[in-house]
């Protein structure tokens, strides 16, 4: 199915505290509660959460679908195909499907494709995109591509390996499905001295699954809505997205 552009939903179809086995939602889905809190739908990883931790995207794989300069394109691919061979080492079956591929080398570079599905692969597979090609390829073409950032969301190490997702409110089941929180007020781990107002975020060896106050670099998480203590659940206003 193509993509194409919707307003925002108004039926979640799953309550906010609660996770289920079955998706109810697309991911990355996002609604709001009448206080304007923000959610976005997100498949659990292989660990429960940890209410009022912070979270990741599962973690990057730089060799088999981010690696520097990109993976090669195995065969040409034409305007409107909508598939692509790719050379890469290790690709589960359908590992990619609902995420994203960049070409990241011309031809056919600054295009961005989501992808429907990817057969297994030891050193070639066949992804199949929701939309066509836009450009051709050719075998001189590169491109790198990554999971739904909510697929598979993990609590973020102290030094992140993915793109922060949220912070879930409840104790959700692991491979399940569930909203967390990426906007508004929130319960929120925090490390160091926080001060009102301020911009908190995640730090290069800080404390896994918590925010701590920002400094230059920093990836802004939100910012306090009351003076942070460390090791304790600060009130933060998020502002992931």
């Amino acid at each position: 199915m193509a993509t194409k552009l919707t307003g925002f939903a108004t039926l979640s179809g799953q309550d906010l505290l609660t996770s289920s086995s079955s998706q109810a939602m697309p991911l990355g889905a996002y609604m709001e509660t009448p206080d304007g809190r923000g959610y976005r739908y997100a498949k659990i990883g292989a660990v429960a959460t940890v209410a009022g931790k912070v979270y990741q995207s599962a973690a990057l794989d730089a060799t088999n679908q981010t690696p520097s300069g990109g993976l090669a394109v195995a065969a040409a691919a034409a305007i409107g195909d909508t598939q692509i061979t790719v050379t890469v080492g290790t690709l589960a079956a359908n590992l990619m499907a609902g995420g994203y591929l960049s070409v990241d080398v011309t031809p056919g570079q600054g295009y961005t494709y989501r992808i429907a599905s990817n057969t297994v692969a030891s050193t070639t597979s066949v992804i199949t995109l929701e939309d066509p090609l836009q450009v051709a390829l050719t075998t001189s073409s590169k491109v790198i591509f990554t999971k739904h950032p909510y697929d598979g969301i993990v609590i973020e190490p102290g030094t992140p390996t993915g793109m922060i997702v949220g912070v879930p409110n409840a104790i959700f089941t692991a491979a399940y499905y569930a909203w967390v929180q990426t906007h508004g007020a929130c319960a929120v781990l925090f490390t160091g001295t926080g001060v009102a107002g301020k911009a908190v975020g995640s730090l290069s060896g800080g404390t896994s699954g918590s925010m701590a106050p920002a400094i230059a670099a920093t990836n802004i998480g939100g910012y306090h809505m009351a003076t942070g203590i460390t090791t304790e659940y600060s009130l933060i206003y998020l502002n992931i997205n």
